[in-house]
């Protein structure tokens, strides 16, 4: 166990869950009354979500830093070291879990056509921040770096890292899965568009508890993952 983690959660972290949700809403409304002609609901708006969204992930960022100012560094620096010895099991993680999601996309094709989708709800909208080439550099600062951890601390740190001290880290880890799945299907055409982020976060989770908790892992690994997408995404549209 890192030495300066404790047995008693740090209950102010949930506070990153009111900060993640609320911050969007505020922003949203500042810059509605600043200039209400940008609102429009029947168009797509990526610059706005790429900005809300960085806004939101520094702002939930900064208050852990914040939250574990007294340790911060020394926690950062253990964490970083026992993170070199995770570097392997992270990339045959990653394999099995590329190899688990081509086979599920082929499986998915037998589902009734009602059921079916080439690319999730969520996915889509991702898409649309790819639009502007221009807008490139803050789309990957947002989806390889800020989101990764902004979720990880949500979803790992908080959920199993501290609220698993007092219901079990494997319990915790099971709702982790369905909490972090469920927000990203929230606009979901198909319910079973939720099984692709389930076999993400059992990814996340797995290795995070497996590591001992470790933070920089599932960070680490979740980079690894939206960067691996980024530059799909990338070579898809020069093709």
């Amino acid at each position: 166990m890192n030495k300066y983690d404790t047995q008693r959660p740090v209950w102010r972290d949930l506070l990153g869950f009111v900060i993640y949700f609320f911050v969007p809403m505020i922003f949203g409304f500042i810059v509605y009354l600043i200039a209400p002609s940008s609102f429009n609901p029947n168009e797509a708006q990526p610059k706005f979500f790429i900005l809300t969204s960085l806004f939101t992930c520094l702002s939930v960022i900064t208050f852990f830093v914040w939250s574990h100012r007294r340790h911060l560094k020394a926690n950062l620096v253990q964490r970083l070291r026992e993170l070199k010895s995770q570097i392997k099991a992270m990339f045959i993680a990653y394999i099995l879990y590329a190899m688990i999601t081509i086979l599920m996309a082929y499986a998915l094709k037998f589902l009734p056509k009602a059921w079916q989708f080439n690319t999730t709800t969520n996915q889509k909208a991702i898409l649309e921040l790819f639009q502007d080439k221009a807008w490139l550099p803050l789309v990957f600062i947002l989806l390889v770096i800020l989101t990764p951890i902004t979720e990880e601390l949500l979803f790992r740190h908080v959920i199993i890292g501290e609220l698993g001290k007092k219901l079990g880290v494997w319990a915790m880890g099971a709702i982790s899965v369905l909490v972090f799945a469920m927000l990203h299907v929230a606009q979901a055409k198909s319910p079973f568009e939720i099984l692709p982020y389930i076999t993400m976060g059992l990814l996340f989770v797995i290795m995070y508890i497996r590591s001992n908790c470790n933070i920089a892992v599932s960070i680490a690994l979740h980079m690894l993952v939206n960067a691996m997408a980024f530059l799909g995404i990338i070579l898809q549209s020069m093709a």
